[in-house]
């Protein structure tokens, strides 16, 4: 993420910069065109924000994060407008995305998460078990066009090539692949931009 900032927070007491926090919305912006009366799963949902504004249209929102302290505050700090369900889960070791309110997910969203795991591939592994058919999976990276990645908090490096790679792996039987490039000011075909964001059609 950009200026180091691994958690963003719609809290303005912590000055997050709004450039920042606009990259982020509108990639959940561009979720919300599918979400409407769907389960939805948000890994890595981060402080939450994203889990809201999807729980205004969606049926249902699951939510894991590996830090009990940033899901207490989720619990806290907002109260969703549909069914929802937290829960700490460490997404290295995670075997399965069920919970007790929903078995498989219609719609996925994965943002700026495959680069902090040493093992991205377990995941994505699961995420195709655990999407219902012609569910949907939206997912960010940013885009290393040299993959060198100095982020002490990254585990894992992408561009263009080793994402397109990686996805082929786990999504052969994909309806439809589509991919962006984006920054600041929005979402384009150009895949030179500071980050890719995704959605592939099961």
């Amino acid at each position: 993420m950009s200026n180091g900032l691994e958690r963003i927070s719609l809290d303005r007491t912590l000055e997050h910069p709004l450039v920042i926090i606009r990259e982020h919305l509108i990639r959940y912006t561009l979720a919300l065109q599918s979400i409407k009366d769907k389960d939805v799963l948000d890994i890595a949902c981060g402080t939450g924000y994203g889990m809201y504004l999807m729980s205004f249209w969606a049926k249902s929102v699951s939510g894991y994060d590996k830090d009990e302290k940033i899901v207490k505050g989720i619990k806290r700090d907002f109260q969703m407008k549909c069914a929802a369900f937290l829960e700490v889960r460490d997404l290295e070791k995670v075997d399965s995305l069920e919970n007790v309110l929903v078995q498989k997910f219609d719609v996925i969203t994965c943002f700026e998460t495959l680069e902090h795991l040493e093992n991205p591939e377990n995941l994505l592994s699961l995420i195709e078990i655990y999407l219902k058919p012609n569910g949907i999976f939206y997912f960010s990276i940013p885009n290393r066009k040299d993959l060198i990645d100095k982020s002490k908090w990254h585990k894992s490096v992408f561009n263009k090539g080793e994402l397109v790679k990686l996805m082929d792996q786990h999504f052969k039987k994909a309806k439809k692949k589509e991919l962006w490039g984006q920054d600041q000011w929005g979402l384009s075909k150009d895949l030179n931009k500071p980050y890719i964001v995704g959605r592939i059609k099961i």
